[in-house]
């Protein structure tokens, strides 16, 4: 019984609630018809289980109500754990193997934008800003 209990707080002191506030589609197939019925960049987070700076956007950068509310307005958002999950092609084409990536892909398949490494969550809206004004004036 006390190996039970050390392993159930041992699992809720380090589990990682990797959504936020973030209205993470489902998969990439549900994400890529989103946004091309809306016309929006598909923002794809590629994280790793026991990455430290994928879990600090999981729990200070998502968490940010500023952060979610542009995300989820602005992007169709999915996101993957590499390690535990099977990466659809389109993103394994783009993902390099360092983490967190962070992809932006137009609704097409095609790679838009991309960076690598956590920001604070002023840093983060700001290049999600930056990103998506440039899309809409490519277009």
């Amino acid at each position: 019984m006390r190996k039970l209990l050390f392993l159930l707080v041992g699992v809720f002191l380090f589990a990682v609630d990797w959504s936020g506030k973030v209205q993470w589609a489902m998969n990439y197939s549900l994400a890529k018809n989103l946004a091309q019925r809306e016309n929006k960049l598909i923002m794809v987070d590629v994280a790793l289980s026991n990455c430290p700076p994928c879990k600090y956007l999981a729990t200070q950068v998502y968490t940010n109500d500023e952060v979610a509310n542009y995300i989820n307005k602005n992007f169709v958002p999915v996101f993957y754990l590499a390690d535990r999950d099977n990466l659809p092609v389109e993103v394994r084409n783009y993902f390099t193997g360092s983490t967190p990536t962070i992809l932006f892909i137009k609704p097409n398949g095609e790679l838009f934008y991309s960076f690598i490494g956590a920001r604070p969550p002023k840093t983060f809206l700001k290049i999600l800003k930056d990103v998506n004004y440039r899309y809409k004036a490519a277009k």
